[in-house]
């Protein structure tokens, strides 16, 4: 019966945990970069906005992969697949919404969920959704860095 069974709750969330940590970091780091290079802040300095902001923005990834990543990690590798491209989708479809990282949250969030469906054996939807998410994650990056 066990080897019926296509659910993988025993499959170890490391790697949701680590990619959702990464993205993270990389969604509250580049505004405050932008800051930087651009308002020439200092990187430790918040302004009004970014006080209310960036604790949010820091907190989406961790918040989605506890909830949409966890439900997608624990199912079959079509769900952990599909998720990934939906949220890879939104990543892209994020780009309008740069100002709040969504490109980077989304992407970052798609491209591990995306990995994770690969190494369980899911390719053509996962390697979408894997690349589609590099691509939102780095396009967020990019209009964060070099203000375009």
């Amino acid at each position: 019966m066990a080897a019926l069974d296509t659910t993988h709750s025993t499959v170890p969330t490391t790697r949701l945990w680590q990619g959702a940590l990464a993205t993270a970091v990389l969604a509250g780091l580049a505004p405050r970069v932008n800051a930087v290079l651009y308002d020439h802040d200092r990187i430790w300095h918040l302004d009004p906005e970014a006080r209310v902001l960036l604790p949010i923005v820091v907190a989406l990834p961790l918040v989605m992969a506890a909830t949409v990543g966890m439900w997608a990690w624990r199912g079959s590798r079509s769900r952990t697949a599909r998720t990934a491209l939906l949220l890879a989708a939104l990543g892209i479809l994020g780009v309008l919404g740069f100002f709040v990282s969504l490109p980077i949250v989304f992407g970052g969030i798609a491209a591990t969920l995306g990995l994770e469906a690969r190494r369980r054996g899911s390719t053509r939807g996962a390697t979408i959704a894997i690349g589609l998410g590099l691509l939102a994650c780095l396009a967020g990056t990019a209009l964060w860095l070099f203000g375009a």
